[in-house]
């Protein structure tokens, strides 16, 4: 098996399905063992390569909030064998091209140039046919350049530009947000963000990417929702008792119970009895006593 890591890549844009480091690394024809430099099969860190994740967290490693796909957790699917990988991607080429065409990448759908970085009125793109970056000025050439590697792409300045600055127009994002109930936001992803919320006696606090995962894959719920694909947003208006169990580990803090008093539970109060000492024994009392 050695597979087109840029045919892979296009599929899991176009299907926004995440696949596992192992399964990229046998779909490539690398042994188990064997040392793989992803920097160098992936290129740089951004949004087109971040598909390609940590089994173990679901997340690709080393990435910063801008890095990642805005949609990236829209889907519980992971990947994780090279041959199933293999298979969907064969298919995806076979449905994009007609089964005719022998230059299987470049018949695909996608086929605009990745920005990677913009400055003033420079952009590097990546060319996605040969996945070599290049520089496009918006002062040379009316703005407009082909991949000078292969040629077979072509950037024009204002749309990359543009392009831009659309993904880049909210980069700061609080860490620490508060909601009335549980709740999960598109907006919030990749930014390690923290929410806090109370409901009835009981605050959590959860780590709203990793919850959010962990719901999709073991309840089944939130991605393909219209709140969520349409509004970007989620939330539950009360927790069920299964909800409350995976939150126990995020509680921060508990009100504490008032104990129930006889007369909270029955309405009716006793009244306490006095007592009171009364007057000294007489004389007489005391002979008697005697």
């Amino acid at each position: 098996m050695k597979g087109d890591i840029r045919q892979a890549l296009e599929y899991l844009n176009e299907n926004k399905v995440r696949v596992t480091y192992g399964a990229v690394q046998s779909y490539l024809g690398f042994g188990v063992l064997e040392k793989v430099n992803w920097e160098e099969i992936l290129g740089p860190h951004r949004p087109y390569t971040s598909w390609v994740v940590s089994k173990k967290t679901g997340l690709p490693d080393g990435h910063q909030p801008t890095e990642l796909h805005p949609d990236l957790l829209t889907s519980a699917t992971i990947i994780t064998k090279g041959k199933q990988l293999q298979s969907a991607v064969d298919d995806f080429v076979k449905s994009s091209d007609g089964g005719e065409s022998t230059d299987t990448f470049m018949t695909m759908k996608e086929r605009q140039v990745e920005v990677a970085d913009c400055h003033g009125n420079n952009c590097a793109v990546i060319c996605p046919n040969c996945r070599k970056a290049y520089l496009i000025s918006g002062f040379l050439n009316k703005g407009v350049r082909s991949c000078p590697h292969c040629g077979k792409s072509k950037a024009v300045f204002k749309d990359v530009k543009a392009q831009w600055e659309e993904t880049h127009q909210d980069d700061l994002i609080n860490p620490e947000q508060s909601a009335t109930r549980l709740t999960f936001k598109k907006e919030w992803l990749g930014y390690d963000v923290w929410v806090t919320f109370t409901e009835g006696d009981v605050t959590y606090r959860y780590p709203h990417d990793q919850l959010l995962q962990t719901f999709i894959s073991r309840l089944g719920i939130i991605a393909g929702t219209k709140s969520w694909d349409n509004e970007g947003i989620f939330h539950f208006p009360r927790l069920s008792g299964e909800q409350k169990k995976m939150l126990q580990r995020y509680v921060e803090a508990q009100r504490e119970q008032p104990v129930p008093t006889q007369a909270a539970e029955t309405g009716i109060v006793i009244p306490e009895i006095e007592l009171v000492d009364g007057p000294p024994p007489s004389e007489q009392e005391k002979k008697e006593e005697k």
